[in-house]
């Protein structure tokens, strides 16, 4: 059960980094601009999916530890 809860601490960490690092302040990536090069496409969407990717991380570690604490709650 440590293990797990471990890995949910870490997943949150690393979402939460990698948000305050890149994005908070910013918001969310812009997407859809004319670009001359297609490249530029590229490289909006993989910010788009990282953007997703951190807050994702986030949102899943908190709701899989409530659910954690809940159960060990309910078991005692």
């Amino acid at each position: 059960m440590a293990q797990i809860i471990l890995i949910l601490l870490a997943m949150i960490v690393i979402g939460a980094a990698i948000y305050i690092t890149r994005y908070k302040g910013k918001g969310k990536p812009k997407v859809g601009i004319k670009r001359d090069n297609n490249s530029e496409y590229f490289k909006d969407y993989i910010n788009l999916k990282l953007y997703w990717t951190s807050l994702g991380f986030i949102f899943v570690g908190i709701s899989l530890l409530l659910v954690i604490v809940v159960l060990e709650l309910v078991n005692v």
